[in-house]
C-alpha cells in the first residue's frame, strides 16, 4: 500500500476550513462573534509567522477552543454539514485531478488537518477519502465541548504522527509514500515521507524545500509533479511480471 498524505487548508481547500464551521455557529447562535473574531486575528498572525510558526500554533488554538467551549458536539455536527453546502466550492481546482491520480496509481489518500474533525469528515465524504485526521477537541459528560484537545494536528510532529501511525497499522512503508503541504507547519509530515511535494509553499517553506532537495509544485504543475515522483500502479505491475 502507497500512502498519499494531504494537507488540507491551502493544499486542497482555498482558505481555513475550520473558518466555515465557526461562522455557521456564530449564524446560529452558538459562539459568539467577539470569540470568532478573536480566532480570525490569532489565525492571521499563524499565517503571517512563516518559520516562527511554533510561537503562534498555541494561541490560534487556544482561541478555537475558547469559541468552541460550551458547544454541543451533535450541534457542531449538524452545523458542519450546512457549512460544508456552503464553502464546498472553494475546493482548488487541482484537488479532483490530483485525487483522480492518485487513486488511478495506487495511492492511498489520507487527510490530515489542523482544521476540526467535523468539516474535515465533510471534506472527506466529498472526496471519498476513508482515512482522515482534523483538530477534536475534549468535551464533558453532557456532550458540550471543552477547551482541550484530544488531537492537535496544527503541531507538526503530532501530524507526522499520526501518519507514522496509520502506516504502521496498514503495513504501509513511508518511505514510498507522498505527501503535500503548503506552510512551514507541514515541514514535519513531509519529512516522514519518501516523496515530499511543497504545494505554493509560504516563504520559509520554500526555503526548507530548496535546501532539502523537495519538488515544489502549484496548481496548476501538481498532477504533473506527483506524476514525475511517483511509478503508477500499472508501470509497478508491469516491472514485476516481466
Amino acid at each position: 500500500m502507497k500512502l498519499a498524505a494531504l494537507d488540507v487548508d491551502g493544499t486542497l481547500y482555498a482558505g481555513t476550513l475550520g473558518f466555515a464551521l465557526l461562522d455557521e455557529l456564530r449564524a446560529a447562535g452558538r459562539v459568539s462573534a467577539r470569540a470568532v473574531r478573536h480566532v480570525h486575528r490569532t489565525m492571521r498572525e499563524h499565517r503571517g509567522a512563516g518559520a516562527l510558526f511554533r510561537d503562534t500554533t498555541g494561541p490560534a488554538s487556544s482561541a478555537y477552543g475558547r469559541a468552541m467551549e460550551g458547544v454541543r458536539h451533535t450541534d457542531a455536527v449538524r452545523a458542519s454539514h450546512t457549512a460544508w453546502r456552503r464553502v464546498r466550492d472553494r475546493l482548488l481546482d487541482s484537488t479532483g485531478p490530483l485525487l483522480e491520480h492518485l487513486r488511478r496509481t495506487g495511492h492511498t489518500p489520507v487527510l490530515l488537518s489542523g482544521s476540526p474533525q467535523e468539516m474535515v469528515d465533510r471534506l472527506a465524504g466529498e472526496l471519498g477519502v476513508t482515512h482522515r485526521f482534523g483538530m477534536r477537541l475534549t468535551h464533558a459528560a453532557d456532550g458540550t465541548y471543552t477547551r482541550g484537545f484530544a488531537a492537535l494536528p496544527a503541531v507538526p510532529e503530532v501530524k507526522s504522527e499520526l501518519l507514522r501511525g496509520l502506516a504502521h497499522g496498514l503495513g504501509a512503508d513511508l518511505r514510498t509514500a507522498l505527501a503535500v503541504g503548503n506552510s512551514a507547519s507541514d515541514h514535519a509530515l513531509l519529512a516522514a515521507v519518501g516523496h515530499p511535494v511543497a504545494f505554493e509553499p509560504d516563504d520559509a517553506l520554500r526555503t526548507l524545500a530548496r535546501a532539502r532537495g523537495w519538488a515544489v509544485a502549484d496548481r496548476h504543475t501538481l498532477v504533473a509533479v506527483v506524476s514525475a515522483l511517483t511509478p503508477s500502479l500499472e508501470r509497478n505491475l508491469h516491472a514485476h511480471s516481466s
